[in-house]
């Protein structure tokens, strides 16, 4: 009887242990993942000045907040990794596992997203994002983009609403725009530039503070972040409003790389630091590109003209009789008329 009850606690307290061990192992393996650093780099072409480039610093910043130090982001500016064309495929291709992209890099990509460089198509950045993500072939084709580069988006960081400025003369009126030198950074400006008799080159963001300098070209559609940020108001003396494009960009991600993170750091990302981001940076870069005109006129002698209504009316009338059916004979006729129809134009 004694034996037997000695093997009886023996049994317990041996199956007692294996549970403590077991438990002990469950409990190492949970802090250990829980534990885990991953790192992440992330490009962008922005300098240090540009609105996108202090909100997608924040935005990596926050991220490391939000985890604990579990997901860390080293920041590249100004092309230290991938200029402004190099960095779309070197995301797709996993080369970098994060960047930050003007969107309109995303046309070379797919022709049919060339409606996102449509001048005075959309009236705000909202509107255009909603047509984007809400729109049912809007989405679609947001949607077809991203599966087909392999990547995710994260938040949006807008470089701002852009504008005309030039080093030649006032440009206060539709016929003003004669015989300028422009720079184009992406096919659809070619489109804006000829019926206006602008003359045009191809020139890279990083080659734009040189080309200003030598003359090569006077006059650039951009924001006042980019001209604050790359020193071209050494050069520009005018700008026009009102605002001919609302440039949006994004924060995205490899998505291959996406998907090894645990779930919990995805939804931190995605539910909480992206939302917040987005909304922050949606909602100043209007007043940081008012500040900054400010200062362009304040600290750099330039000079703002506003079209008066007559001449935004002529512009806006070559827009939709010529420059937009011409950027749509090269997009899905399904996708045309729909982006037509959401702004009111068909």
């Amino acid at each position: 009887m004694k034996n037997e009850m000695r093997k009886f606690y023996l049994n317990r307290i041996s199956i007692l242990f294996v549970g403590v061990v077991l438990a002990m192992m469950v409990f190492s393996q949970t802090l250990f993942a829980a534990g885990e650093v991953y790192k992440a780099r992330l490009s962008y072409h922005w300098g240090p000045k540009h609105y996108s480039a202090i909100m997608t610093n924040k935005f990596a910043e926050e991220v490391g907040k939000a985890t604990n130090g579990r997901l860390q982001i080293d920041v590249f500016p100004q092309g230290q990794l991938y200029n402004i064309q190099q960095v779309v495929p070197a995301l797709a291709q996993g080369s970098v596992d994060m960047a930050g992209i003007l969107s309109l890099m995303f046309l070379g990509a797919d022709k049919n997203l060339n409606f996102l460089g449509m001048q005075n198509l959309f009236s705000s950045f909202q509107q255009m994002r909603d047509y984007l993500e809400k729109d049912p072939i809007g989405s679609k084709y947001w949607n077809n983009l991203q599966k087909k580069l392999g990547i995710k988006i994260l938040a949006y960081v807008p470089v701002g609403p852009a504008a005309y400025f030039s080093t030649a003369r006032p440009l206060d009126s539709v016929a003003a725009f004669k015989g300028l030198k422009a720079r184009t950074l992406v096919g659809t400006e070619k489109y804006s530039f000829k019926p206006l008799g602008v003359n045009y080159v191809k020139v890279s963001t990083s080659e734009v503070y040189s080309a200003l300098k030598s003359g090569m070209i006077d006059t650039v559609m951009t924001v006042p972040s980019a001209m604050k940020g790359q020193s071209w108001w050494d050069f520009f003396k005018y700008a026009q409003l009102p605002y001919q494009l609302y440039a949006d960009a994004v924060i995205a991600v490899n998505l291959r790389w996406w998907e090894s993170l645990p779930r919990d750091i995805q939804d931190i990302v995605q539910n909480q630091v992206g939302p917040m981001i987005t909304e922050e940076a949606t909602n100043g870069v209007m007043a940081f590109s008012k500040d900054i005109l400010d200062e362009f006129v304040r600290d750099h002698n330039g000079t703002v003209s506003t079209l008066s209504k007559a001449e935004f009316q002529k512009l806006l009338d070559l827009e939709r009789k010529e420059i937009y059916p011409a950027i749509g004979e090269n997009m899905d006729p399904e996708l045309y008329q729909s982006v037509m129809k959401y702004v009111g134009l068909n």
